[in-house]
C-alpha cells in the first residue's frame, strides 16, 4: 500500500511538473511573439516628443495607458461620427422634402404667372380693340357733325336764297325744313297750274 502511495505521489509530481513546464513554455513562447510588440512600442517611446509622459511612470505602461486612452476617445468619436451621420441623414431627408415642396410651390406660381399673363394679353387684346372702336366712332362722330353742319348750313342758304320769307322768328332746323318743305310745294302747285293750263280744252261734239 505504502508502495502505490508512493508511486501515486511521483506519478501525481511528474505531472504536477510536466503541466508546470508545459505553462512555462507556453509563457516562454508568449513572451517570444509579445517581443515584437515590446519592441514595437519601445520605438515609439523613443520617439515621443518630450514631456508627453510622466517622468515618475514606467515607458511602457505610460505608452499602453496613452494608447487605451485614445482608443477610447477614438472609440467616442466614432459614436459620435454616427450620430452626427444619423443627424446628417435626416437634415437632408428634411432638405429633400423643403426642396420638394419649394419646387411644388414654384411650379404653381408659374402656373399662376402663365394663367395671369395670358388674362393680361386677352385684356391687352381687347383695350387695344375698344381703341380702335372708339377711334372709329370718334372720327365718325366727327364726321357726322361736320355733314350736319354742312347741311345746316346749306339748309339755311337755301332758306335765304329761295323762300325770302324775310325775317324768321323762328330759326330752328325743323322750321326751316317746313319752310323749305313749303316751298317745294307751291313750286310744285304752280308748275302744275301751268301745265294744265297750257292744256287745250276738248272740243264738244
Amino acid at each position: 500500500v505504502r508502495r502505490t502511495e508512493e508511486t501515486l505521489k511521483q506519478w501525481y509530481q511528474r505531472r504536477v511538473r510536466g503541466e508546470l513546464e508545459n505553462r512555462q513554455q507556453n509563457l516562454i513562447r508568449r513572451i517570444e511573439r509579445n517581443k515584437k510588440f515590446e519592441k514595437y512600442i519601445q520605438q515609439v517611446v523613443d520617439i515621443l516628443p518630450e514631456g508627453y509622459l510622466e517622468l515618475s511612470e514606467n515607458m511602457l505602461k505610460g505608452v499602453i495607458r496613452r494608447y487605451k486612452t485614445l482608443e477610447q476617445a477614438n472609440s467616442s468619436l466614432l459614436q459620435e461620427l454616427v450620430q452626427k451621420d444619423d443627424s446628417i441623414d435626416k437634415a437632408q431627408q428634411t432638405l429633400a422634402e423643403l426642396t420638394k415642396t419649394k419646387t411644388d410651390e414654384v411650379l404653381g406660381y408659374n402656373s399662376t404667372i402663365a394663367s395671369l399673363h395670358s388674362q393680361l394679353e386677352k385684356c391687352y387684346q381687347k383695350t387695344v380693340k375698344n381703341e380702335e372702336t372708339a377711334h372709329r366712332m370718334k372720327v365718325h362722330f366727327r364726321d357726322q357733325c361736320q355733314l350736319y353742319g354742312e347741311l345746316e348750313l346749306a339748309i339755311k342758304n337755301i332758306v335765304e336764297m329761295r323762300c325770302r320769307t324775310g325775317r324768321i322768328k323762328n330759326d330752328s332746323l325743323l322750321n326751316r325744313l317746313s319752310m323749305i318743305q313749303s316751298y317745294l310745294l307751291e313750286r310744285e302747285s304752280v308748275y302744275t297750274m301751268s301745265k294744265e293750263a297750257r292744256t287745250p280744252t276738248p272740243s264738244v261734239p
